[in-house]
């Protein structure tokens, strides 16, 4: 990001939490319920500098517990989309804070020296935006055609399998499809492979049950949802903004996401959901907060 745009970022923020409208969404919208907050690869440094903010506003639940009662208190999930390796040097953050969080695998990846599609340099090449607007089958021949075959091992940027055992006694695995694919853009068959595989992959990898499912890139709709029953999921995580408590879809499950690298006045900003929803809003959205589909 140029310095530009980072300092009308920082000035944004700055006026959302100055003017008191931080602290009114969270009186007004997050209350009593469940706010799911959605990472990715963010440093440790960043992850405790927003950790030690966020505990002095609400208590720290598993994503398990987005349905349970609340106690009059504003509560909030920490999730991980992907996998990166990255993600294992943030143990010692969650062990500090006293976070279980969830990590969302992406099961043919992870354990693997194979990396996440849009992070090798033929995804670049070729266009990531581009590429996920295309079908699935498409997408694959485009990317091998800039050197990138999903099922080949080459270089790893997922975390190991004995990352992920060191990590398990502290963070709740599950899955995120096998490849990360757009969901919406792949067949029938696709898409059921990709999400019911990735369920008994995960419990092949950690002998244990998978029951919760992030659907990739924030794209699903009616077919997703069905799929994800189907294969024996008990929730499964969008990007769609918003906060969740017992009236809420378990298979429509609202996220905030935060920014990796985002200052703590900016996390501070992003937590009242208010940028991520004009940014959707942007995009063709809608009103509701859903996340832009293709």
């Amino acid at each position: 990001m140029n310095r530009g745009k980072a300092l009308i970022k920082e000035f944004l923020a700055a006026l959302l939490v100055l003017t008191g409208v931080a602290r009114a969404t969270r009186a007004w919208l997050w209350r009593d319920r469940v706010a799911i907050l959605l990472y990715h690869d963010p440093d440790p440094a960043t992850l405790d500098r927003h950790l030690t903010y966020l505990r002095k506003l609400c208590d720290f639940v598993p994503l398990t517990d987005v349905a349970a009662p609340g106690r009059g208190r504003a509560r909030a999930a920490i999730t991980f989309d992907d996998g990166h390796k990255g993600n294992a040097k943030l143990l010692p953050i969650f062990i500090k804070h006293k976070v279980r969080p969830t990590i969302f695998l992406c099961s043919s990846i992870v354990g693997r020296a194979r990396s996440h599609w849009w992070l090798h340099p033929g995804s670049l090449e070729a266009g990531h935006e581009r590429l996920k607007r295309m079908r699935n089958a498409e997408r694959l021949t485009e990317l091998a055609a800039h050197g990138y075959h999903q099922e080949a091992d080459n270089f790893a940027t997922g975390l190991s399998i004995e990352q992920i055992d060191v990590m398990s006694a502290h963070v709740d695995f599950q899955a995120h499809t096998r490849f990360h694919p757009v969901l919406t853009r792949c067949s029938d068959s696709e898409c059921a492979d990709e999400i019911g595989r990735s369920k008994h992959e995960i419990e092949a990898l950690l002998h244990c049950a998978c029951e919760h499912f992030a659907y990739p890139n924030g794209n699903y709709g009616d077919r997703e949802i069905g799929f994800a029953k189907a294969a024996g999921y008990k929730s499964a995580r969008t990007c769609d903004v918003g906060w969740s408590d017992h009236r809420s879809d378990p298979y429509r499950l609202p996220a905030i996401i935060i920014d990796d690298s985002a200052s703590t006045r900016q996390f501070a900003a992003q937590l009242t959901g208010i940028p991520l929803f004009l940014h959707y809003l942007k995009k063709g959205g809608g009103w509701r907060g859903r996340f832009p589909q293709f």
